[in-house]
């Protein structure tokens, strides 16, 4: 497995996140798949969640991985703003 790194910069954040990638070839054509790895490749619990697979470059796939990384984190920023407004009307009725 491939394993590479990359830092996603989105807004204020930024995150460090670890991506594998395999191939198999048949009759001359590449067939990815990604993974994204819970955490970094020397860490002994470290595991490799498949993303997406029949990706056929090793550059798109890495450009897919970028995205991903990127849509997951504006998600988990979008989450805690839900979570922070949920908390001052909590406290607003208290």
């Amino acid at each position: 497995m491939y394993k590479f790194k990359r830092n996603i910069h989105l807004k204020d954040r930024s995150v460090e996140m670890w991506f594998g990638l395999t191939s198999k070839s048949r009759n001359q054509h590449s067939n990815f798949t990604l993974y994204v790895l819970t955490e970094g490749p020397d860490k002994p619990f470290s595991y490799a969640e498949p993303i997406k697979s029949g990706i056929p470059s090793k550059k798109e796939a890495e450009r897919y991985a970028i995205t991903y990384a990127k849509n997951l984190l504006m998600q988990l920023i979008e989450r805690e703003k839900e979570e922070k407004k949920e908390q001052e009307g909590e406290n607003e009725l208290l």
